[in-house]
């Protein structure tokens, strides 16, 4: 197993922060595309669960010194506290109180893999109709 390595965006301009994560997704996800707007990095994706799940596309907004945003563009899912969303339409990926996304954290060995996990546990609330993943409840938060 290799050294975790990850460049501080404290110190570097943002731009050269918004290249080393593009760089380090192109590298893990090679099937995201990617746009840089108005000192933002965009990626889209997508996700199918199984060989009978739809597939899902995605969009990753992420600038640095943020915590990055993941928007469902098709299918369209309507907001639902139940299936871990906010407001804005933003899938919840984690608990804010339990992971704080900083400057080492990077967005292919978190919110990547955080998404597609999203979309097999929404796959299990349509069957089941009950959340399965341990969360925490965002009337609380």
């Amino acid at each position: 197993m290799g050294v975790r390595r990850y460049i501080p965006v404290r110190g570097i301009k943002k731009h050269l922060a918004i290249r080393v994560e593009m760089k380090l997704l192109k590298n893990n996800f090679p099937f995201l595309k990617f746009q840089i707007r108005e000192g933002k990095l965009i990626c889209y994706g997508s996700c199918q669960p199984t060989d009978l799940s739809p597939i899902f596309n995605y969009r990753i907004e992420w600038a640095p010194g943020l915590n990055p945003k993941v928007f469902v563009i098709s299918p369209q899912i309507e907001y639902d506290d139940d299936i871990h969303m906010y407001s804005d339409k933003s899938l919840c990926l984690y608990y804010p109180k339990d992971f704080i996304y900083d400057f080492k954290s990077h967005i292919h060995d978190t919110i990547v893999p955080w998404t597609h996990e999203w979309f097999l546990f929404y796959e299990l609330y349509q069957i089941k109709g009950k959340w399965l993943h341990p969360y925490v409840d965002h009337k609380k938060i």
